[in-house]
């Protein structure tokens, strides 16, 4: 979609365009492919652990079949139980997502829709919370390392709502190419229709979004990663130091 650069001023409710989802296939199948065959190979294992202490001579034949009488049904029963939350999640998964005059709507899995109107959009009733339009975060686990995940809030009905990913669900859908135009989008619509509302500043830097033109700064987003290259590379030429002179031995190699 092509998409027409413009300064904020420019925009009003007649030309404000509508922005939907774009799908890159590439990348939605080579992070299926990498998912699907980890969580695969994790589930064999699962099943294959205990059949392997037998060949190698660690239990004999007698102890894995006690042993796989309660193991094999507490890991079906387990089996069960995941499979059925993921059909229900199945149900409430995000398939496109568009931005236009009215606000953000998410087309589910399941045919229906849901949204986040600019017009519902209230203003901060906690005298402590400054802002109407800010960023909070929670960490995420993925079994290898931990991240924070930021997102945006809004005020409805007196309560702070969390906005979903400007993304749909990759598993069920695809890799959206535009998720960061997408959320550009939804806040330059936000300043254009609900000036009254309070952007954090700190929403434009943690996004790499211009705070005037509203469009997804590169460069800075560009500068952030080298930067958060060269502190993991610091850090960990940090920690081989200590580990040489503390113990005489390498982390590395």
């Amino acid at each position: 979609m092509f998409i027409i650069k413009q300064n904020m001023n420019n925009f009003t409710k007649d030309n404000f365009h509508e922005i939907k989802s774009e799908p890159n296939w590439l990348v939605t199948w080579c992070i299926r492919f990498v998912f699907f065959s980890l969580l695969g190979f994790l589930v064999l294992s699962f099943y294959f652990v205990p059949v392997l202490f037998y060949t190698d001579g660690s239990i004999d034949g007698e102890q894995l079949l006690a042993f796989g009488m309660i193991y094999y049904p507490l890991l079906i029963v387990l089996s069960y139980f995941v499979v059925r939350f993921l059909k229900r999640r199945k149900r409430k998964s995000v398939r496109h997502i568009k931005v236009n005059c009215e606000g953000i709507f998410y087309e589910l899995i399941d045919g229906t829709e849901e949204s986040l109107r600019f017009d519902q959009f209230e203003i901060s009733p906690n005298d402590h919370i400054v802002y109407d339009v800010f960023i909070d975060s929670k960490l995420q686990f993925t079994g290898d390392a931990t991240y924070r995940q930021a997102y945006l809030k809004v005020f409805l009905k007196g309560n702070e709502q969390k906005v979903r990913p400007f993304h749909p669900d990759l598993g069920y859908s695809y890799y959206a190419r535009n998720s960061r135009i997408l959320r550009s989008h939804f806040l330059r619509g936000i300043a254009l229709f609900r000036s009254d509302l309070r952007i954090d500043p700190f929403v434009y830097s943690e996004f790499s979004i211009h705070p005037e033109t509203f469009e997804f700064d590169k460069k800075r987003y560009r500068t952030g990663i080298i930067l958060a290259i060269i502190v993991i590379a610091l850090l960990f030429i940090g920690i081989e130091w200590y580990m040489q002179y503390r113990f005489g031995n390498s982390l590395l190699f």
